[in-house]
């Protein structure tokens, strides 16, 4: 029984770990195409920190 419960909690953790990649890649490869394709610049920028400060400080309210 204690095996039982040890293969169905593995096999549960490897399907949540696996449906996290899988998210992370989704939402990498959506903003390398929002981003690169559909917005014209260099899909690597990104990884870019300068321009998520550039986005963040686009989207902060006014001082």
């Amino acid at each position: 029984m204690f095996k039982k419960t040890i293969k169905f909690l593995g096999l549960r953790l490897s399907i949540i770990i696996f449906v996290i990649i899988l998210l992370v890649l989704a939402i990498v490869l959506g903003l390398m195409v929002g981003y690169g394709f559909l917005g014209g610049g260099n899909p690597s920028n990104i990884f870019n920190h300068d321009l998520w400060n550039e986005v963040m400080t686009k989207l902060s309210p006014g001082k």
